[in-house]
């Protein structure tokens, strides 16, 4: 008996070829992302090398200043929202469609014991602290979380989701460390200036020092000495500022290597990359059986 083709063999090809270059790319990605969670050392803030790195502590926010999530208002020192209305159309009643978005761009604190280092999550793939889904009627009016919470979204019109990185919130962070001691907006020779002003306050010890022809004042050359020394001073005080004192940033790496903020152990974030890239590589195989098994339907209708 002769088979008839079926037309949605042609888009189960599609479908399954689609499937396939989904999976390849999640499965390889998730996969490289854990080895970097476990290939990379776990630095110390104290003395973490510029670079990229993987750093462990608690997130607090700038200044005791929380922010607050645009959904629920909820204290936290990062948020990401979304809101998504159904699809109008038939075929596809089931499909969600973007409405609004957006995702805090505000750096927090990484403390770790008595040091901390500013978090810059711009571009961050972040794994939250806590994360809420609930339904509603209007992308304006947002219901309550917890009584939006019970409704499992059947005949909903509207779809939030909110993930936040609460205060306090244990965190594993890999990204790019960048380290300035002092303050970030005073140039090296706006301190050594400083110094000169402060050695200038003192005349007998400047002359002492810098008036090497003993003549009584400080010439263009003796200046330029000085102004060196101060420049030396500067540094070597930078050098040795209290660790409270120095100014870290871990920011999205340049390279494409990715900047990860999790509020998971390092064991716990390498795990869910694991998952994720075997779940790219299920994804894989199912899609690559759903191509196999259409080709082979064309193929036994006569189709070439």
């Amino acid at each position: 008996m002769e088979q008839v083709f079926n037309p949605y063999c042609l888009f189960g090809i599609f479908l399954g070829i689609a499937g396939i270059l989904i999976g390849l790319y999640r499965f390889f990605r998730r996969w490289r992302q854990q080895r970097l969670v476990e290939d990379t050392p776990q630095a110390r803030i104290r003395s973490a090398p510029q670079g990229y790195v993987k750093l462990c502590g608690r997130a607090r926010s700038m200044d005791g200043e929380l922010l607050r999530a645009p959904l629920t208002g909820r204290a936290c020192v990062w948020w990401s929202y979304r809101v998504q209305q159904r699809d109008n159309n038939r075929l596809r009643a089931f499909a969600w469609r973007h409405s609004d978005s957006g995702t805090s761009d505000q750096p927090f604190l990484l403390i770790d014991q008595r040091d901390q280092c500013l978090i810059d999550p711009v571009g961050a793939e972040v794994e939250p602290s806590d994360r809420k889904v609930w339904y509603g009627n209007s992308p304006d009016d947002v219901p309550l979380a917890l009584l939006g919470g019970l409704n499992v979204g059947l005949g909903a019109n509207c779809r939030y989701t909110e993930a936040i990185l609460s205060e306090d919130a244990q965190l594993a962070v890999l990204g790019e460390f960048r380290c300035n001691t002092g303050s970030a907006a005073t140039a090296l020779e706006d301190e050594a200036a400083v110094l000169l002003d402060q050695w200038k306050q003192d005349q007998p010890a400047l002359l002492a020092r810098f008036d090497v022809n003993r003549d009584g004042h400080i010439d263009a050359a003796e200046w330029e000495t000085a102004r060196a020394a101060a420049l030396t001073q500067a540094q070597h005080n930078r050098l040795h500022q209290a660790p409270e004192q120095r100014i870290g940033v871990l920011a999205r790496p340049r390279g494409g290597r990715p900047l990860l903020i999790a509020a998971q152990s390092e064991g716990e974030l390498a795990r869910t990359e694991r998952r994720r890239a075997l779940a790219g590589l299920a994804l894989t195989l199912l899609s690559l059986i759903v191509t196999c098994y259409a080709i082979a339907h064309v193929r036994a209708a006569g189709i070439r």
